[in-house]
């Protein structure tokens, strides 16, 4: 039997055809379908998985299960997204869908989920019991895999990782809380610091940039920009100070980190770990490991298929 892991965007799908011990076979991609209505939706994702059938030269006959890597919030237990907003989709029980048009068993996953279970069984984490991936791009997520498993908490909520609260008097974050380390430590928000420190009359050389993004920032730390060096180290210990707090709870065997901004992991994982080993209990803080991930694209395919193997 085969499985195929699906990873839902609001902007892409990707689809991965894998043999029952999860390696990858194949690997296809389209655009989602733009509009609240998810049929088209659906019908792109079947059409990817006849497709990576056919170009495999396997009966699609074969196919045991299916693993969905989905943006949220979910209800898992339904199987249904409650909503994201980015596709306008609403109330959707995705998971019946599936099963329906493919006719085989459909686990259903959080997408950061996922990724941070690909990464914990088969990227930098593999061999460990328990992995908190953090994705830090336009965003900050994550998940959580405590002892093999994906924690999902008793609401499907659990690991909300960017809305930790590094900051209790920072400012307010739309979420409801304050201080909560997105705001500090996404690439969004490290270009919003900088283009408000240059507002306010800092001096850089991202006065001659292009575009002041955290692309931007992280060139001039390369540069050697004051302004710059601040921002990001700033943003990179609360990213730290977030995974200390965690280390408290959890004492897991590796932080990982991915997403965009993680490709610049050299000057990442120094002040990561300062600001986790500051914030956790001193007795352990020396054991704390930090790593890049491992996977980038497919993170969340791969995390997909593996989910699905349980279902065989």
């Amino acid at each position: 039997m085969y499985l195929v892991g699906i990873d839902l965007g609001g902007t892409k799908i990707a689809a991965s055809l894998a043999g029952e011990d999860g390696g990858l076979l194949a690997t296809r991609q389209c655009p989602t379908p733009p509009g609240s209505d998810f049929a088209p939706v659906l019908g792109a994702c079947v059409r990817l998985v006849e497709a990576l059938f056919r170009e495999a030269g396997l009966p699609q006959a074969q196919l045991g299960a299916v693993g969905l890597s989905c943006p949220g919030p979910l209800d898992l237990r339904a199987g249904r997204i409650i909503q994201v907003a980015t596709a306008g989709w609403q109330d959707v029980p995705v998971r019946q869908l599936f099963q329906q048009a493919l006719g085989v068993p459909v686990y259903l996953e959080n997408d950061a989920n996922a990724a941070a279970y690909a990464e914990a069984v088969a990227g930098a984490g593999r061999g460990c019991a328990s992995v908190v991936y953090f994705t830090v791009s336009t965003g900050v997520g994550g998940g959580i895999v405590l002892d093999g498993k994906v924690l999902d908490g008793a609401h499907g909520s659990a690991a909300e990782l960017g809305h930790i609260t590094v900051d209790p008097q920072g400012p307010a974050c739309p979420c409801g809380s304050r201080g909560c380390v997105q705001l500090y430590s996404s690439g969004t928000s490290i270009a919003r610091r900088a283009r408000q420190a240059l507002a306010a009359g800092a001096r850089s050389c991202l006065e001659q940039a292009p575009q002041v993004d955290a692309r931007a920032v992280e060139n001039g730390v390369r540069a050697g920009d004051p302004l710059c060096r601040e921002i990001w180290q700033d943003a990179m210990y609360r990213l730290g100070t977030a995974a200390g707090i965690l280390n408290q709870v959890l004492d897991p065997d590796l932080f990982v980190f991915g997403g965009g901004v993680s490709n610049a992991w050299d000057l990442m994982e120094a002040p990561i770990l300062e600001g986790a080993r500051a914030y956790s209990y001193a007795k352990n803080a020396h054991l704390i490991r930090v790593d890049k991930a491992s996977l980038g694209s497919l993170a969340g395919t791969t995390g997909a298929v593996l989910l699905a193997r349980d279902l065989l």
